[in-house]
């Protein structure tokens, strides 16, 4: 299915003239990455559910994947895939039932305990990241590598910005 094309909002001329200091052309450079953001979210949670994975359960498995043996935290792996600690017991306790992680204790301190891949947890990362890496790789080939090169340092630039939609 192709993209449909990110609209031109007339309102942002109208906007403009209303709101003190509004950058028209600023916003909409923005719309772009927006449409961007949302068509690329929605086509990886397909590619997830095609693994029969969630997103989150993706996230757990790859973060285990690039980890030591030692495995890691509930409280890492949240902090790691921006998953909230409750969300994180859930998507811990999906994995343990479906034989992809284990939980083992930390030492004496029996509240915590670490998450490790088990065997059959590292197989089914290691059989789908080539594809995933593949796709990864498809998807940037539609730019030059020095267009690569400013993208990421534009990219870089952007997430050190983000913050601003926060609202804590």
């Amino acid at each position: 299915m192709k993209p449909s094309p990110c609209p031109r909002f007339e309102k942002i001329e109208q906007l403009s003239r209303s709101i003190p200091g509004l950058d028209r052309e600023a916003i909409s450079a923005c719309v772009p990455l927006l449409y961007f953001h949302r068509e690329l979210d929605g086509a990886l949670e397909q590619h997830y559910q095609a693994y029969g994975l969630s997103r989150g359960r993706w996230y757990v498995l790859i973060h285990l994947y690039k980890a030591s043996d030692e495995g890691l935290t509930p409280a890492e792996l949240a902090d790691q895939t921006g998953v909230t600690r409750a969300a994180m017991t859930g998507l811990v306790d999906s994995l343990v039932e479906s034989g992809h992680v284990t939980r083992g204790d930390v030492g004496e301190d029996r509240r915590t305990y670490r998450v490790r891949l088990t065997p059959r947890g590292t197989d089914l990362i290691a059989s789908l990241l080539p594809d995933h890496l593949q796709r990864m790789q498809a998807l940037v080939q539609a730019l030059t590598p020095a267009e690569r090169d400013q993208f990421v340092g534009l990219v870089e630039k952007l997430r050190a910005r983000v913050h601003v939609f926060r609202h804590d």
